[in-house]
């Protein structure tokens, strides 16, 4: 148990290297909730006048330094957690944003103007006929990328102690 205070001690006031300010929330099932504050220099530990806003768990807020703000990039904080947290057994997730194609369904006005432009492409041959009444039975779509959040497990790889010795 130790060992866990002081890991948490020096990882927890490194945090100043980066930020003026920082600010914990955290709530345990049998107690209230309580915001601790600190700006290095002094700190203090109120009851968190928004109330259970947490559930269960502990929030960290970070209000960086001006020369920190490379640490706002994701892929920077994505490399920081892939480099520093190898032997950590719990699970660290960063909010994360992915591009996926969908199709998703022609609007009246899209589909206006694609049945304009078929109506002009109509003067080809019998062969070309064919396949576009076949393209009517389909419903009308269109491949849109969309920008997606979701959490993402950056430490998914277990410490070498913890895995069985097969792998």
């Amino acid at each position: 148990m130790s060992d866990l205070i002081g890991q948490f001690g020096v990882g927890f006031y490194s945090s100043f290297l980066v930020a003026d300010r920082v600010i914990v929330t955290s709530k345990n099932n049998d107690d209230e909730q309580y915001v601790w504050e600190s700006d290095s220099e002094s700190f203090s530990v109120v009851k968190d006048p928004r109330g259970n806003t947490l559930g269960r768990g502990t929030t960290i807020s970070l209000h960086l330094k001006e020369e920190a703000h490379d640490f706002l990039e994701e892929n920077t904080v994505k490399d920081l957690v892939k480099k520093y947290s190898q032997f950590i057994n719990f699970p660290i997730y960063i909010w994360a944003s992915k591009t996926e194609e969908v199709e998703e369904p022609l609007e009246e006005e899209e589909e206006k103007k694609e049945e304009a432009t078929k109506d002009e492409d109509k003067e080809e041959d019998e062969e070309g006929k064919v396949e576009e009444e076949k393209d009517e039975d389909k419903p009308k779509t269109k491949k849109v990328s969309k920008t997606v959040w979701d959490w993402e497990l950056m430490n998914s790889v277990k410490p070498i102690w913890t895995r069985k010795t097969d792998d």
